[in-house]
């Protein structure tokens, strides 16, 4: 038996309630946020570098040569500088732009085409190329494929645009129409497809049967507030199957959102802390486990880009020796930060607290080391890199231990980018379900060979 929707969604809130009278937000909705605005301006006024950076700014406005100099665009970029010169990779500030996209990604839904992208040039973030079409999206029913690469979008060329980039000028409001330019393999001409826009959900949770009736469950990221109900919706169908055991599979799963992260851990958890937080040096418990929960033998299996939120639920669910760990040893991000929307529309992101583990372990750049460690074979190693002096349009090509990786073209100033493409592993249509293999997939076959270990002491 485990716990009711309500019972998680008064979870979330109440750990939503804690974080906000944790980190000040209620007074930002309150009376004393114009009194706590004109006690930080008048600090800053007062400081020299306060008072020169308001000079400097006066200076653009009266006397900068080019009148049409935007505000937002200089503000902005100050926002910028004062954010980098905290040299912390964790702390920002999302433009507006930027910002929606987030709060989208955040909801579980958006409006769209329906389909995954990714960069094929993996140093730029450019050549945009779709990864998998969601089975009856509107991408799907236009017939693009996995494979086709994005030419144009709406008329504008966004070969050498950023995915962030690209994603903004694909998405859109339901109903209206996106006019797509595709270049596929094996086709001479470009293809054009008229797609029709509509609301899409995020599926962020992935699930199989593996041999001997091990269940597996893959969570790609927290960052998405739907997470834990497709994690119930996805167990539910699991033991409908007649699943006597679980893998949880957190691999490249960066973490997210907090409040996710720790009733994905209370769902396996029957009692205990679950989570510690440390901000300011102030330590409190965020978080206990309630008795209901999801009992049968599991392991957990992440790799080293399993970070955050998922070094959350792993480090929980090893301190109470509910589930062994099984891969490598992950990214080591055991710090969190707060989501604050600005006046403009942007957000700031600011690293403010760091979590501890129920035994209170610290695995800031450390990690979780796995009780059972196992090389993530799945991807190959890929090169990348750049060059300098030859001649503009020549050709290179790049040869390893006598083996040619592929030709690059010389820029016009001498210098040349290589990279190498990556196959993808093969992604189902049908949003929910895992394709994966244990004879293809070393670490998932040790993953699976634990867990039948561990349900034989059990029984």
């Amino acid at each position: 038996m485990r716990n009711s929707p309500q019972n998680k969604s008064r979870l979330i809130g109440l750990i939503t309630l804690i974080a906000c009278l944790a980190f000040g937000l209620g007074a930002l909705q309150s009376g004393l946020a114009q009194n706590a605005r004109n006690s930080v301006v008048e600090s800053f006024l007062s400081t020299p570098a306060g008072q020169a950076f308001m000079e400097a700014y006066g200076s653009i406005q009266r006397d900068y040569l080019d009148d049409n100099v935007d505000d937002s665009v200089i503000i902005r970029g100050a926002l910028d500088g004062m954010l980098e010169a905290l040299d912390d990779p964790y702390t920002s500030y999302l433009e507006p732009k930027d910002a929606d996209r987030d709060r989208q990604d955040r909801s579980g839904s958006f409006e769209g085409i329906g389909a995954t992208i990714s960069a094929i040039n993996r140093k730029d973030q450019t050549l945009i190329e779709i990864v998998n079409p969601y089975k009856d999206s509107p991408a799907w029913n236009n017939g693009l494929q996995r494979g086709d690469i994005f030419i144009e979008v709406d008329g504008v060329n966004v070969e050498e645009m950023d995915i962030f980039d690209v994603v903004d000028r694909i998405r859109g409001p339901k109903g209206s129409t996106a006019n797509l330019l595709m270049r596929r393999a094996g086709e001479d001409e470009l293809l054009e497809f008229n797609v029709v826009r509509d609301r899409i959900e995020i599926i962020s949770v992935e699930s199989t049967v593996l041999p001997e009736n091990v269940g597996y469950v893959a969570v790609s990221t927290f960052s998405n507030e739907k997470v834990y109900t497709q994690l119930k919706e996805q167990l539910d169908a699991l033991e409908e199957q007649g699943i006597t055991s679980l893998i949880l599979d957190l691999r490249d799963n960066g973490g997210g959102l907090l409040s996710q992260g720790i009733v994905m851990a209370d769902e396996f958890l029957s009692e205990g802390s679950i989570v510690f937080q440390r901000s300011r040096g102030v330590t409190r418990r965020l978080a206990t486990a309630d008795k209901a929960m999801f009992d049968l033998p599991m392991v957990v299996l992440v790799n080293k880009n399993s970070a955050s939120a998922s070094e959350i639920v792993a480090g929980a669910l090893q301190d109470h020796g509910r589930a062994l760990v099984v891969g490598e040893e992950t990214f080591g991000k055991g710090v969190g930060q707060t989501v604050t929307p600005l006046s403009d529309d942007g957000q700031l992101v600011l690293l403010n607290f760091e979590w501890l583990t129920p035994d209170r372990r610290s695995i800031n750049k450390t990690g979780i080391q796995p009780d059972v460690k196992v090389k993530d074979s799945r991807r190959p190693s890929f090169i990348n890199f750049e060059g300098q002096g030859a001649e503009e349009g020549q050709e290179i090509e790049i040869i390893i231990d006598g083996v040619s990786a592929g030709m690059a073209t010389i820029n016009e100033d001498g210098s040349f980018d290589f990279f190498q493409a990556v196959e993808r592993r093969d992604r189902s249509p049908v949003q929910g379900e895992a394709l994966v293999s244990i004879d293809t997939d070393s670490a998932l076959k040790v993953a699976h060979e634990t867990v039948l270990k561990e349900a034989a002491k059990s029984n």
